[in-house]
């Protein structure tokens, strides 16, 4: 296990001593740091550039699965609900501690339709034939060794048992089916570490403003200063890659909202709803102590930077969750919204658009990736290093099968919240956490230690109150106040760590303040 730090400060330095890299990877989401990772185990040497902090975008706001996709079954997208299950094992092993195994209650309702369902199969004793063979070759598509349980049908009195609050009104039965879950930012992070430990220097606010060809490679414009590379990956989401005419992109709006689990009912199982007036499905996750409800697929038009949930995307979910649920006024504690950049530009509308990633060479070196799925970061990121590889003459192959992921080795979330967030580097931050005043004391989540700031800081590259609140942790999401009255101390750690004086540490706490409004916290 490394002890080396991952400060901002230092690989800001690093940065400057060594402007001059094999692969500069422009963006710090799950795509980017995979790609980097791939190319450093490789033996090639890689710089990050992130314009603001790493899994700031879509990688911090998904819903949480580590999935096929059970929605892309009638929509005949076998190979892309393929990788995504074989990818679990991969997950399982490189990062155990970042998987866990989830089943899913599908319940089967008698006038109620499936969503993505042709019409002759949508409802009553065809449907639950339909679904009960979709599971099945859902089960066949992840292969041999996936983790979970097989599919199973379900009396309407087990499910009742696995899910009370159903409404029992037409109920017929139903299935049950495994998937698995992550804690997306964490999974980022884990990345972005494993990539350092090898040797990569990763920088948070780093703006890469341009890209141009110089001799034999390139220049990246940040904002003091250039950085030259061989070769360039733009991995940079919802975002236009610098330096090149925009590629098309489609975007299209998840969004989620957590509420208390008992408001819904929710034990060990999720809930998949199986039919929504826009033809999807929506899940009710358990998820941090709470249940997670979404999402939402709509198109997307405005600033990526702070995509938000609107009071219609709102009602909306909750208003699907009451059709299927016996519950009282629902009160969320959280919502978030993520954007999914999709490089399918000719479908008729978000829902249909292709999830499958694209890979476009601006020019000679200079690699654009778009589009994919989170499940699939792995794959997605071998694929673009396998064309840099060939671009730079560079005949290593990917490891990333094999090479574990910073934290893995202990085994899979015990319950522990430190070891469910790091593994086994959970030793690092209980170490860290001594040297800190208070470290020990929980904050308002009620999972999350004062002394986790100090790690953060140390070890994640952590510069702003909100990487640690929203991201590093969700102790924003996941207090009632959204890390409001923790704020203070957050910023007294973080202050003593990074010099700050009084004036600066009270302009932090503006900035938290202002980030919090924006996503609308």
């Amino acid at each position: 296990m490394s002890q080396e730090s991952w400060t901002h400060r230092e690989h800001r330095a690093r940065l400057s001593q060594n402007s001059s890299f094999d692969v500069a990877v422009i963006g710090g989401g799950v795509i980017g740091c995979g790609v980097a990772l791939d190319l450093q185990t490789r033996g090639l040497n890689v710089v990050v550039l992130e314009q603001t902090d790493f899994a700031a975008g879509t990688s911090s706001r998904s819903t949480k699965l580590f999935h096929g996709g059970i929605r892309y079954l009638p929509q005949f997208r076998f190979h892309l609900v393929s990788e995504g299950l074989r990818e679990q094992r991969v997950l399982a092993r490189v990062a155990d501690y970042l998987f866990e195994p989830l089943e899913f209650v599908v319940p089967v309702y008698d006038q109620l339709g499936l969503a993505d369902a042709p019409a002759w199969a949508a409802t009553g004793r065809r449907a639950s034939f339909i679904l009960g063979a979709g599971l099945t070759l859902y089960d066949l598509l992840g292969g041999i060794g996936r983790p979970g349980e097989r599919n199973r049908r379900l009396s309407k009195v087990e499910v009742t048992k696995a899910a009370p609050r159903l409404r029992s009104e037409g109920l017929r039965g139903g299935f049950v089916y495994s998937d698995a879950q992550t804690d997306d930012a964490r999974l980022v992070i884990a990345l972005a570490r494993t990539a350092v430990d090898h040797g990569s220097v990763a920088v948070n606010r780093a703006r890469a403003t341009n890209v141009t060809r110089a001799g034999n490679g390139f220049e990246i414009e940040i904002a003091d200063q250039q950085v030259r590379a061989r070769s360039v990956v733009a991995a940079t989401g919802a975002f236009a890659a610098p330096g090149s005419s925009p590629s098309s992109l489609l975007l299209s709006k998840g969004a989620h909202v957590i509420v208390a689990k008992d408001e819904v009912g929710l034990g060990e199982h999720a809930i998949v709803l199986p039919k929504t007036d826009d033809g999807r499905v929506l899940f009710i996750i358990p998820w941090a102590g709470h249940a997670l409800i979404g999402t939402t697929d709509s198109k997307y038009t405005g600033s990526p930077m702070h995509p938000v949930v609107d009071q219609a995307d709102v009602e909306y979910l909750l208003e699907h969750v009451a059709r299927f649920l016996e519950v009282g006024p629902l009160q969320a504690l959280s919502t978030f919204a993520g954007l999914r950049a999709l490089a399918d530009t000719e479908a008729e509308n978000t829902a249909t658009a292709s999830r499958e990633h694209a890979v476009r060479e601006a020019e000679p070196g200079y690699f654009q990736v778009a589009g994919g799925k989170l499940t699939t970061y792995r794959r997605i990121a071998a694929k673009v290093a396998d064309r840099v590889a060939r671009y730079l003459s560079h005949s290593a192959k990917s490891r990333t099968l094999q090479v574990p992921l910073a934290g893995a080795g202990g085994g899979g979330p015990d319950g522990d919240a430190l070891r469910t967030r790091y593994g086994t580097r959970a030793e690092v931050v209980r170490e860290m956490m001594r040297t800190v005043a208070g470290g020990g004391r929980l904050l308002a989540d009620g999972r999350t230690y004062l002394g986790e700031v100090a790690h953060a800081v140390e070890h994640e590259s952590a510069t702003t109150i909100a990487d640690f609140t929203l991201r590093r942790t969700r102790l924003a999401l996941l207090s009632r106040d959204h890390a409001r009255s923790d704020a203070p101390e957050i910023g007294q750690v973080m202050g003593n760590a990074l010099g700050w004086t009084p004036a600066e540490r009270a302009r932090q706490l503006d900035l938290h303040e202002a980030e919090l409004t924006v996503e609308g916290l």
